[in-house]
Formats: structure tokens, C-alpha cells, sequence
């Protein structure tokens, strides 16, 4: 908002928010904003006028540094949740640079899930030129390459800016020539630039939402780590509950890997976190019995030529688990998206199940829960193969967590690859089972009689590490929230169930985090349902 402009100037900037906001929504369009005070309430209404029709409440996103939120009486931000997509970005803290450097991380946040930059009004041009958001915040959407539209006939910075720096018309990007946007930059008449903008726009090849309707598209991706399911199933159940959100209704796509395979599925088959919680505390001690000194050495012996625990009893449980109403589920009838790894043990490739979002994927549609979950969750040594009855021939399979123990790279590649999402739309919340440290430094000159289980430890650790990191590198680590939590190595076992309670002690002290809390309800949890994924274009 121009601080020094006339009346005429201001009510026409406003004028201008209120009717490009109602013509961008009513196209199905969004609008980020980086919630100016002047300009918020003519937002909202709007965004409420767009609800009222029938529109989705994502029309409209306001993005706050939390330098400014934590006064929650200047900043009504639960007011605003009620009408729009609330974004707190973190405050930058200490030092008298605190609140440049905390809206830097603002400005950053918000170029980074742009499509498209339009700057009207502005402030400190007068005062102090170098203050002035507009010609900086245009900077970094040209250095993005994105296409940008500079209103300097409504007044303020963007007027000043448009007078002072007249090269700066060529570097726009916005499909029309140099001329027609110096007349745009210049023009008073709000019908007019509204009308010249939205037709533009429609002309643009911006981002179209084709499976989410909304500014991003979320993935849940949980990691494999058996009985230490129970501190994934507490961090979710802490969530839900804390912010009063099911899980499932809000993620785009769920990710499981073994016995995070197991929750995805449980998700999917409808169950709240609590109930997943409930049935590793439960029924975890039943799959994975703690035995006396006798029993546990006849155990190990039998384990060196066969499976250490019975994959009958684990299918058992898990039917009690999903098929509470007695009706027996399929993979298609999953209330999300699901993409569970697993391996094939027949052709040795790596296998992924997931329900029918693409028409050329849809052989699993008809394919039993429990046996996915079971076939994911196959862990050489400790489960047999699992058999999968699917399509002509029936197929045996092991543990997704040989290549995939944290499926978020399986997600982001089924998200960009079969869903055609662009990957500055997807916003991952991956969710460990505990981790420790972890070194091969003594097995430096060790041969294969020494490394033992420490070699299955390395590939594990190291496929791990690369998925967070390779996931973290395409998305963009502001797009990534890794929660888990580190432990004192040989603490957890993946059959350990004697260590539930203390598991799941830990994934509700990690998801209780006031810094993890606020990022999932502004990015995941937000209260934007996510589109159902069985309609079809």
C-alpha cells in the first residue's frame, strides 16, 4: 500500500486487490500474499465471497514471518486460518538484523511457490529506496525466470520503481512485448489491468493443479524399522490430536515402507493414527514375543535356517486390524493415494503397489491390504516371503526396505513422473523410526566373516541417508520435514517389543516440538482436504 500516495491512489489499489482476487479465484487460480496489513482484508473477503460459492478455502494463502505472528494480537493468524492457508516462516533471532533477515526468509519462502509475480503499491521508496520490498522481491522472481507484471499507475514503490528503472520492463518475462508493458506500468484504470492481467495470465503456461487443487501437493512418507513403527505411530496420533486434523484427509499421497507400509495402509483402509498406536502396543508383543534366556537360543538357532517369527500370526492380527466390519478391503478401496515398495523375489526388481490414481497403473486395484501390507513388511531372515494373489499368476515378495526404507524418492518420483506434479509443488513430511549412530571405521580391513549383520547395518544407513538427502536436493529443503530422532545405538530393536512404550514416549515428545507442530499445521496438516483422488480428468 502506498504510505505517501493520495486517497484516489489507495482506494483504487484496493479496488484492484478485490476484483483481481475475484477473478483469479473464480478461474480456479491462487493467490500467495505476503500479508500486508492494508491489503489482507480485502483478501479475505474475498476469499470468504469465493467460499460462500462453493470454492475451496486454499484460494487464497497468507505467508507470515513468525517475527511478526508471535503477536498474535496484531496478528489474528487462528482468525485468518477460518477463511484461508495460513504460512508462518521462521524468525530469524538476534542482532538488529533480526527483522530484515526474518522477512528475507519470508521473501524466500514465498519466490520459491510463485508461479507468477504481480507488484502493486509499496512502501520506503521515499525513505529509504533500499528498504523497499517491490524492486527486491521483483528481483528474485526474474532470477527464478518467472513471469512478472510491474503496476506502477496505481502508485507507490512499484510507480517509482517503473520511473527510475525503466530497463527494467525487458526482463519481465511475461509473453507481451515491451511496449504493451510499459503501457501496463503505466495504466491508472483498474477494469482495464485487471482485464489485461487474467487475460494474460490464461495465456501463460503456469502450473495447473491436475491432482491436487491446492498450492502444494502433500506427501506423507513413512520409513520402514519394524516394532519401531510404534514411535511413527505416536508422532502421527500426536498430531492428529494436538491439531485436531485426520491424517489421511489431508495428504495428496501416502508412502510406506514395511512396517511404515503397515500404517500407510491403515490410513488408507480408514483408521486414525490412534488406532495404528493401538495396534503396535497391543499387538506388537504378540508378532514379536520377548522370550526367556531357553527360548531365545533355541530362537536364534532356528534363525540361521529359517524365519524368525510367523508370518500367519502377523497376517492374522493385521486382518483384525483393517477388516474391523468383517468386509475384507482392497488396495483400491483406500481413502488416499497409496505407494507401498516392496521387492519382487521372482524377477528381482524392486516392486511398488499403489492404488489405481493412474490409468496405466491400476493392477493392484483388486488386490488384498493385508497381503501388501505383508509383503512390504517381509523382512529376509525375520519373515518368509510374502504371496501376493494379483492379476493371472500369483507373485512372491519381500521387504520394500532393501531399496526403499524411506519411500519419500518413491513418492516425489510417482508424484512427478505418473501425476504430472512439478516438483515447487510437493511438500514432503517424512517420518523416521529413531535413528542412531552409525560407523564402519573398525571394519576397515575387515573381511566377510567379520562384517555379518554390520554389512546389512551399512546398506541399510546408506540407502536411508540417500533418499533424505537425494529427496531434500530435488525438492528443496524448505519443501522437506524429516521428523525422527536419534537414540543410543543398540537401544531399539526392530523386534524389540519390550522397548514399545519407550518408543512411543519418543515419537510424542519429538511431534510435541513446537517447532515440528508448527510447520505440519501450516504445510500438512491445515485443514485443506486433499481432492479425491478417484475422480478422473
Amino acid at each position: 500500500m502506498p504510505s505517501d500516495g493520495t486517497g484516489a491512489q489507495k482506494a483504487s489499489l484496493v479496488r484492484f486487490v478485490r476484483e483481481f482476487a475475484t477473478a483469479v479465484f473464480s478461474e480456479g487460480g491462487h493467490i500467495l500474499h505476503g500479508s500486508h496489513p492494508s491489503l489482507v482484508g480485502p483478501l479475505i473477503e474475498q476469499a470468504k465471497d469465493h467460499i460462500a460459492r462453493g470454492g475451496r478455502k486454499d484460494c487464497l494463502t497468507l505467508a507470515v514471518s513468525r517475527y511478526w505472528s508471535r503477536d498474535r494480537a496484531r496478528v489474528p493468524v487462528q482468525e485468518w486460518r477460518q477463511t484461508c492457508m495460513v504460512y508462518e516462516t521462521a524468525e530469524a533471532t538476534g542482532g538488529p538484523s533480526a527483522r530484515d533477515d526474518s522477512i528475507e526468509i519470508l521473501r524466500q519462502w514465498m519466490a520459491d511457490r510463485c508461479d507468477v509475480f504481480v507488484a502493486v503499491g509499496g512502501q520506503w521508496w521515499q525513505q529509504v529506496a533500499g528498504r523497499a520490498g517491490i524492486p527486491i522481491e521483483a528481483g528474485m522472481a526474474m532470477q527464478r525466470g518467472l513471469p512478472c507484471f510491474l503496476l506502477g499507475g496505481l502508485g507507490g514503490a512499484a510507480a517509482d520503481y517503473v520511473r527510475d528503472h525503466p530497463e527494467i520492463i525487458g526482463y519481465l518475462k511475461n509473453g507481451i512485448d515491451d511496449a504493451a508493458n510499459q503501457r501496463l506500468a503505466l495504466q491508472e484504470d483498474v477494469g482495464s489491468l485487471v482485464n489485461d492481467i487474467c487475460g494474460q495470465l490464461s495465456r501463460l503456461p503456469l502450473v495447473r493443479g491436475r491432482v491436487s487443487d491446492g498450492i502444494s501437493f502433500r506427501i506423507l512418507a513413512l520409513d520402514g524399522g519394524g516394532i519401531k513403527g510404534a514411535f511413527t505411530a505416536a508422532a502421527l496420533t500426536t498430531m492428529e490430536q494436538s491439531l485436531g486434523v485426520p491424517v489421511a484427509s489431508q495428504f495428496d499421497l501416502v508412502a510406506g515402507t514395511s512396517t511404515g507400509g503397515i500404517l500407510a495402509i491403515g490410513l488408507g483402509m480408514g483408521l486414525h493414527p490412534d488406532d495404528m498406536l493401538k495396534f503396535y502396543r497391543d499387538r506388537g508383543p504378540i508378532v514379536f514375543p520377548a522370550m526367556r534366556f531357553y527360548r531365545k537360543w533355541r530362537s536364534q538357532l532356528r534363525h540361521m535356517l529359517s524365519p524368525k517369527y510367523s508370518q500367519n500370526l502377523l497376517r492374522r492380527e493385521l486382518e483384525q486390524a483393517y477388516f474391523r466390519d468383517g468386509k475384507h478391503k482392497l488396495l483400491g478401496d483406500s481413502v488416499c493415494r497409496l505407494v507401498i515398495p516392496a521387492y519382487d523375489a521372482i524377477s528381482g526388481v524392486c516392486h511398488v503397489f499403489r492404488t489405481p490414481h493412474h490409468e496405466l497403473l491400476s493392477a493392484d486395484h483388486a488386490t488384498d491390504a493385508v497381503e501388501v501390507a505383508l509383503a512390504t513388511a517381509a523382512a529376509p531372515t525375520y519373515f518368509s516371503s510374502a504371496i501376493v494373489r494379483n492379476l493371472v499368476s500369483d507373485a512372491s515378495f519381500f521387504d520394500g526396505g532393501v531399496w526403499a526404507n524411506c519411500p519419500a524418492m518413491a513418492a516425489i518420483i510417482e508424484a512427478v513422473c505418473y501425476l504430472g506434479v512439478p516438483l515447487d509443488r510437493i511438500d514432503v513430511l517424512s517420518i523416521g523410526t529413531t535413528e542412531e549412530p552409525f560407523t564402519v571405521k573398525s571394519m576397515a580391513q575387515a573381511g566377510w566373516a567379520r562384517w555379518g549383520k554390520t554389512l546389512i547395518d551399512l546398506l541399510m544407513n546408506a540407502q536411508v541417508d540417500s533418499a533424505v538427502r537425494h529427496a531434500q536436493l530435488l525438492v528443496g529443503e524448505p519443501r522437506f520435514l524429516r521428523v525422527n530422532t536419534m537414540t543410543t545405538p543398540g537401544m531399539y530393536a526392530i523386534d524389540g517389543s519390550r522397548e514399545i512404550e519407550n518408543l512411543i514416549a519418543l515419537g510424542n515428545r519429538k511431534a510435541s516440538d513446537p517447532e515440528i507442530l508448527y510447520q505440519v499445521k501450516s504445510r500438512f496438516l491445515n485443514r485443506i482436504d486433499a481432492m479425491d483422488w478417484r475422480l478422473k480428468e
